[in-house]
């Protein structure tokens, strides 16, 4: 690319010195467009030869350079877009490789060096109406960097509305300024100290809002930076700001799957030491067995040979009709199922001929001497 710029600029001295004083020359600072008004100069003067009756041979000639080093520019252009999408593409696949937010901003500016041609890279974030930079990259000199980045810890621009920072977030768009030193919208104090001639700069904007900016220059190759650098810039940018998003999602879920593990250890730690006191009590054994015992002692027993009418399970499930438990209920007290209470409660009722609940426990009453009374107790009580 560097070959045929220094070629179409030899040309475009040819076609300046062919036709001096050609307005749509000069000052002219980009090639593609330069090379354009160059050819627009040839045909003008080739038609103005033409009708002179002079010969043309010779601009004829100069005008198929132009369009042949345009040509060659162009595609240069498009080989270089294309060489740049791949570089910024394995760039952010090492940047995702950061295990951390922390290592993502740290790891920017230096991939955006090594992979997509730039010579340094400086990545600033907004912290209030401020710009704080946050890391630096030099491929060269990094004791320069060291000093530069001590400098902007101290010299923060702020977001005025007469920095170019400002502007690129009410647009939302990359910039290249081709005169930092000279540019009424740079920060000087930073912008005189790095010697920069010209530099590119684009939003970190995840969710479409602004967070920081990333700048970088060719200082070191010499070269003054062009759109596609701008361009190049401005998609690392939008893929290094998914990269922080990612992974500070991802270093949020870690902290949530690390509490509610906590969580969870504490609370079987909670359910262990109950079933471990539960076991002291009951001295082991099967514990349905032993929770209906347990449940049995805190009901009236009834003596004598009446009692053989029932077995001691229905005097239980009688004793809880009586306080007014429902089916459900008897089943958690006694630990049985659903089924069983009732299986217990019809056999209940048939065995002392009751139509219903109620009945049954009133001719329990009768039938055992009140077992059910307030004053009762069980047979050998004290």
């Amino acid at each position: 690319m560097r070959a045929s710029r220094g070629a179409a600029a030899e040309v475009l001295g040819r076609v300046r010195a062919r036709l001096d004083g050609c307005p749509g020359v000069f000052g002219v600072s980009d090639l593609e467009h330069a090379l354009r008004s160059a050819e627009r100069g040839l045909l003008d003067a080739i038609s103005r030869i033409a009708s002179d009756g002079e010969d043309v041979a010779a601009l004829v000639a100069l005008l198929r350079e132009v369009l042949d080093a345009r040509d060659e520019a162009v595609g240069g252009v498009l080989r270089r877009r294309g060489e740049a999408h791949d570089r910024v593409r394995r760039a952010l696949t090492e940047l995702r490789a950061a295990p951390t937010a922390g290592a993502v901003m740290d790891r920017a500016v230096q991939v955006l060096c090594t992979h997509c041609g730039f010579d340094r890279a400086f990545l600033f974030r907004v912290e209030g109406a401020e710009m704080v930079c946050e890391s630096v990259h030099y491929v060269q000199d990094p004791e320069w960097a060291r000093e530069f980045y001590e400098l902007a810890q101290v010299q923060r621009p702020q977001l005025t509305h007469q920095l170019l920072e400002t502007e690129m977030i009410r647009r939302r768009a990359p910039v290249m300024i081709q005169s930092p030193a000279t540019d009424p919208r740079t920060f000087k104090p930073l912008v005189l100290p790095v010697k920069t001639t010209s530099y590119v700069a684009a939003p970190v904007m995840p969710d479409d809002k602004v967070i920081g900016f990333l700048h970088a220059d060719c200082y070191f190759q010499g070269r003054e930076v062009d759109e596609v650098d701008r361009d190049t810039i401005w998609a690392f940018a939008e893929g290094f700001g998914f990269a922080v998003d990612r992974a500070l999602l991802l270093e949020r879920l870690g902290a949530q799957r690390a509490e509610v593990s906590r969580l969870v250890a504490a609370t079987n730690q909670v359910l262990t030491d109950l079933t471990t006191a539960e076991l002291r009590i009951t001295r082991g054994g099967d514990h349905a067995k032993l929770a209906g015992v347990a449940a049995s002692t805190l009901l009236p027993q009834v003596a004598g040979p009446q009692a053989a009418l029932l077995t001691p399970r229905e005097h239980e499930v009688v004793a809880l009709l009586a306080e007014g438990a429902t089916n459900a209920a008897i089943a958690r007290r006694l630990v049985v199922s659903d089924a069983t209470v009732k299986s217990h409660v019809r056999n209940v009722m048939r065995k002392l001929h009751a139509s219903n609940r109620a009945e049954a426990v009133a001719k329990y009453r009768r039938t055992f001497s009140d077992p059910l009374a307030p004053g009762f107790r069980p047979a050998g009580g004290g």
